[in-house]
């Protein structure tokens, strides 16, 4: 039966050193760390989201603003004609094809 070690067995006298890891930081938003870290006296950044806490609507460039006040203070009718049921048979017939 062959030998696990192929030379003789010394032992490793070089010491090792273990390391933290950093820590993550969605470990350093908990709640339990930030009031560590303020009783320590630690210097802490708070932030706020933007438009965190607001009732707003995103603010896209996709949608366009419709101001409240221009749309009751415009004469011309808001809703559009009805096409006629002609037109609309017409179209069905000719998306069959």
């Amino acid at each position: 039966m062959p030998s696990r070690y192929p030379g003789a067995v010394t032992q490793d006298w070089e010491p090792v050193v273990l390391h933290k890891s950093k820590q993550k930081s969605q470990d350093l938003r908990d709640p339990k760390a930030v009031n560590a870290a303020l009783r320590n006296g630690v210097a802490v950044q708070t932030v706020k989201k933007f438009d965190a806490g607001s009732n707003k609507k995103g603010k896209s460039t996709a949608v366009p603003v419709i101001n409240t006040k221009k749309l009751e203070e415009e004469t011309e009718p808001a809703a559009m004609d009805r096409v006629k049921a002609e037109v609309r048979l017409c179209l069905r017939r000719w998306r069959r094809f």
